[in-house]
């Protein structure tokens, strides 16, 4: 620096030093957090076509109404109804792995989710989704969700990122 400060090369270095330190320092801060809604739903199957033995590649739908969930976290109000397709992408002697895509309707409007889940044993199942879109009131809708399936009930914890 003392070879610079001779040259009078000093000054010009710190002006542009600090002129450039605040937009680097802006470009790295963390954005602010999102506003975020939560939601909390059960669904109840109804039907569905998934195989008595799963193998690799098969795939399945199911059909379940969707109520909102309760206070004690059974089902309550009926709100609408729900849909899934999902195919193993994986069997071993453990259980199997599957990918599913859900559309959960309301009279509000739709919610997309979509998950890999590991279904090792009897269950619960859990796994985080990804909401992928929605219509109506879910509009323009991006979050995520946890997807608890124990037999013939299925609960999603949708968090919405507003």
């Amino acid at each position: 620096m003392t070879r610079l400060v001779g040259r009078g090369l000093a000054a010009p270095l710190v002006a542009a030093a600090l002129l450039t330190a605040p937009a680097t320092a802006h470009a790295t801060a963390p954005a602010p957090k999102e506003a975020t809604r939560t939601i909390e739903w059960v669904a109840v199957l109804k039907s569905h076509t998934k195989p008595a033995r799963v193998r690799e590649g098969a795939d399945w739908t199911t059909y379940a109404h969707l109520h909102l969930k309760a206070r004690d976290g059974r089902p309550g109000k009926k709100i609408g109804d729900t849909t899934a397709h999902c195919a193993a992408i994986l069997v071993n002697q453990r259980g199997h792995v599957t990918q599913c895509s859900r559309v959960l309707r309301t009279d509000a409007g739709h919610l997309s989710l979509t998950e890999t889940m590991d279904r090792y044993g009897k269950g619960p199942h859990s796994a985080p989704a990804a909401v992928t879109g929605g219509t109506g009131a879910y509009a323009d809708a991006e979050g995520e969700a946890t997807v608890v399936l124990h037999g013939d009930i299925a609960t999603f914890r949708i968090v919405l990122d507003d």
